[in-house]
């Protein structure tokens, strides 16, 4: 076969050059001395002394001196490669740096990562295809292993030295020659680099007060900033039954009208209903009006894409950049869109029949009140429905254990399900008023599907862990959010994860948190093998202390103070729990956890480092 070379005129390429097999290089390129075989070059790429084979670069990139792009290598634009650098099967993110003297193979690298030199990702076993994923914004130091497969997410910062043989959660700062550990409060200076801040999206898109935070001229605004993103989109928009969604829903739509989009009204429905019928009539974008578990008061704007699932950071991040009132309102047409398919795939996922069975509901008078009783009736059972009317989230067994149970007492069910108010969050209760909440409802999940990997959260508790390794179940740990749980199930293709506030996905069913289909997918099992209900009842879960400090300085975790205090309890804590201290991703918040074997000791951790930040605030 010939060869195929196409260079672009305005490139130079040095007569001691080498180029073999299909070559194509794009505008103003710089190559002196090098080889390049079967590879694809972008513009204003500058390559010096290397070896490129089989490989993908894009534009503004710089490559060496002596550096060995290996087949299956993709830079993206703007990365820099240094002098001896070899690369092999990997994929590189954007503006990347990975200076000189490092082996990068077998890994997916996010953008805006720093490589330091010296650092060498290991494929360790020879057998199997192991592969490392690191996320967007990481800092990894000089003279670094990185043992696959592991996981290092956004924004997380690896000391010079460390061997990471185990996953590295959002943020976490990690250290260690032999096994990495991680330092908790450590301030991240890497993260200094990047100063685009999102202002009103949180872990799970905007959420406040109705009428100070989120307002009517925010939500035309937002309405108007996702025709930004796809002009002359179709927006699908559902809500729970919070009395501000209306008002939101109008403002809402008058933005997406004026930037020339269309909107479809399918009334009150959960979260997950809005995410299902988005994918399953090919909109646009979904939206859904709620504040989840929040009080009444409370309302908030969550955005899905057309295959359900929620909005990125990159996303929200061009909606914030967008928030502009048009010079033009219009009144919005609404469409009305039915909501059957959505109770059709409800049902359809129940493939038992429950007519043996009393079932206990709890709807938190929010967006399954109207419908969710009906779904379970019609696969049989009976059912004792309450809170299906009132104010939303109001007297909720899903925010009140003792108040889950004494329901439960009163209704003499074989089993029970709560809801939140938007119904992405759902806790079970056995015959024998033992609460199953997320962790326990993933344990039962992998128990009975015999899955080889299960996703949680930092929140998760370090027993389930433990009980899922028994199990042959690898525990992914990850930020908080059932996006960030849907997002790595997505990428990496496992297919369960939940979390300990009762957020559970179940990959082939859903993409984002769905209580009811949760529910009805465990009364399968509860029918086929109720056993794995007793042996959940029965684990030995570290008692769990949680506080927290109302405040909106997100600042205050980087207190010098705050810090050397926590490090302190974590010294007293040694082996035998975790302490976990993060801002409140939909709240003015931080939340205090601490997880320990012994009840008082987590109690007086946890009542230690409330006091301190408390009195850092006064400060």
């Amino acid at each position: 076969m010939n060869d195929i070379i196409d260079v672009n005129t305005t490139s130079y390429v040095s007569k001691n050059c080498r180029l073999s097999g299909s070559v194509k290089i794009g505008k103003n390129c710089k190559i002196v001395n090098s080889t390049i075989e079967n590879s694809v070059i972008g513009d204003n790429v500058e390559i010096l002394n290397s070896y490129i084979e089989n490989s993908e670069i894009k534009n503004n990139v710089t490559i060496g001196p002596y550096a060995h792009l290996r087949p299956n290598t993709v830079l993206q634009n703007n990365v820099h490669i240094g002098n001896f650098v070899e690369l092999k099967n990997a994929k590189v993110g954007a503006r990347t740096k990975i200076p000189h003297l490092s082996y990068v193979g077998d890994c997916e690298i996010g953008e805006d990562v720093n490589v330091g030199c010296g650092v060498i990702f290991c494929n360790y076993d020879g057998k199997n295809k192991n592969i490392s994923y690191v996320g967007n914004k990481v800092f990894i130091g000089s003279n670094s292993n990185i043992i696959a497969p592991v996981i290092i997410e956004d924004e997380s910062f690896i000391a010079a030295g460390t061997t990471v043989t185990d996953n590295v959660l959002k943020g976490e700062f990690c250290i260690g020659r032999v096994k990495n550990e991680i330092k908790h409060g450590a301030l991240n200076l890497y993260m200094q680099n990047f100063t685009s801040k999102l202002k009103y999206f949180g872990t799970d898109g905007i959420r406040g007060i109705y009428g100070e935070k989120v307002t009517n001229d925010l939500c035309i605004k937002v309405g108007y900033a996702i025709t930004k993103l796809y002009p002359k989109c179709k927006i699908l928009i559902g809500r729970d039954t919070r009395e501000s969604g209306e008002q939101i829903l109008e403002n809402l739509a008058k933005g997406i009208v004026s930037g020339g989009g269309e909107v479809y009204n399918a009334g009150i429905i959960s979260t997950a209903g809005v995410a299902y019928l988005t994918k399953f009539f090919d909109y646009d974008f979904g939206v859904s009006i709620t504040a989840s578990h929040n009080p009444s008061e409370y309302n908030g704007i969550k955005i899905f894409d057309k295959k359900g699932y929620k909005l990125n950071e990159n996303q929200e991040l061009l909606i914030e950049n967008n928030l502009i009132l048009p010079k033009k309102i219009k009144n919005a047409e609404i469409k009305k869109v039915e909501i059957d398919a959505y109770l059709d795939h409800l049902k359809d996922v129940c493939i038992k029949d429950l007519s043996n069975l009393t079932i206990f509901l709890d709807c938190s008078n929010g967006a399954v009140s109207h419908y969710a009783k009906k779904v379970f009736e019609q696969k049989g059972a009976k059912v004792c429905a309450i809170n299906t009317g009132g104010v939303i989230n109001k007297d909720a067994s899903v925010l009140n254990e003792d108040l889950f149970v004494e329901n439960m007492k009163k209704s003499k069910a074989d089993i029970g399900f709560c809801f939140d108010g938007d119904a992405d969050r759902v806790m079970c209760i056995t015959k024998n008023h033992i609460v199953i909440d997320g962790d326990r409802i993933l344990y039962i999940l992998s128990k009975y599907r015999k899955e080889k990997f299960a996703v949680g959260t930092i929140m998760t508790n370090m027993a389930l862990e433990k009980y899922l390794k028994l199990c042959g179940t690898r525990l992914i740990r990850t930020a908080v959010g059932d996006k960030n749980i849907a997002k790595i199930m997505k990428s990496k293709k496992y297919k369960i994860g939940a979390e300990q506030s009762g957020h559970v996905i179940i990959a082939e069913h859903t993409t984002t948190g769905d209580g009811v289909l949760t529910a009805l997918y465990l009364l399968n099992i509860f029918i086929e093998k109720p056993e794995l209900f007793y042996k959940a009842e029965k684990l030995n879960i570290y008692s769990t202390v949680a506080l927290q400090v109302e405040t909106d300085n997100k600042t205050i975790l980087k207190d010098t103070i705050v810090t050397n205090e926590i490090k302190e309890q974590e010294k007293h804590m040694g082996s035998q729990g975790r302490i976990i201290v993060r801002n409140s991703g939909t709240e003015p918040k931080i939340r205090i956890t601490v997880e320990s074997k012994n009840i008082d000791k987590a109690t007086k951790i946890a009542k230690i480092i409330k006091k301190t930040i408390e009195n850092q605030l006064k400060t």
